[in-house]
């Protein structure tokens, strides 16, 4: 009725379980690599910074000056405030409002 197994039997069952796991580990992704460079090498941290030493610059980028962003920026900052988790870092309120006015 029941197969009995061998040693040799039941450790090539438990490989085959650890790399079936392994690989359903590895296939599920929270932040996909590109994102992972975000916060160091993104559009947004790379050139907004350039942008604000330049206002002419700035205003042909955003199509506002950069205290008319500011000012928008004041008046929606409380409403779209995401927190940070262990998961992933969030999307501050400038780079999301950057992102909409681009």
């Amino acid at each position: 009725m029941f197969k009995h197994f061998t040693t040799s039997d039941l450790a090539m069952i438990a490989i085959t379980l650890d790399e079936e796991e392994e690989r359903n580990v590895q296939q599920r992704i929270w932040v996909h690599d590109i994102l992972l460079k975000r916060h160091i090498e993104g559009e947004f941290v790379t050139l907004y910074e350039q942008l604000s030493d330049h206002e002419e610059k700035f205003f042909k980028y955003f199509r506002m000056t950069k205290i008319q962003f500011n000012v928008l920026l004041s008046k929606i900052k409380n409403t779209i405030r995401k927190k940070n988790t262990c998961f992933r870092k969030a999307i501050s309120p400038r780079e999301k409002l950057a992102v909409c006015l681009r």
